[in-house]
């Protein structure tokens, strides 16, 4: 068989635009993590200084949300320096709670 025949698989696909793909499983996981770990552990627990105010952990995930939202709607090929704003921004925010995200 030949290799440009093949279909490629998943991994392949998410890596050939890995920017997009991590706003996409970002958008999905924030979106089950709210959800399921909301059962088990307060999201409104830890708090978390963000550009000088103070956020809880539920507040930040909803922020990050918000931008993915819009992000995963946009045409990923043709970005501009809005998006890029919003990009850095996504990831800021995603930083302060990385440590949280747990349950």
């Amino acid at each position: 068989m030949c290799l440009w025949k093949k279909k490629p698989d998943k991994l392949t696909q998410e890596c050939w635009n890995i920017d997009y793909s991590f706003i996409l499983w970002l958008h999905e996981h924030l979106t089950k993590y709210v959800e399921d770990a909301g059962k088990v552990v307060d999201l409104e627990y830890h708090k978390i200084d963000y550009k000088g105010n103070t956020y809880t952990q539920l507040e930040i995930i909803n922020k990050i949300l918000e931008i993915t939202t819009k992000l995963k709607d946009e045409d990923a090929y043709y970005w501009n320096e809005d998006t890029g704003k919003q990009v850095n921004e996504m990831l800021d925010l995603f930083k302060t709670a990385y440590f949280y995200l747990w349950w």
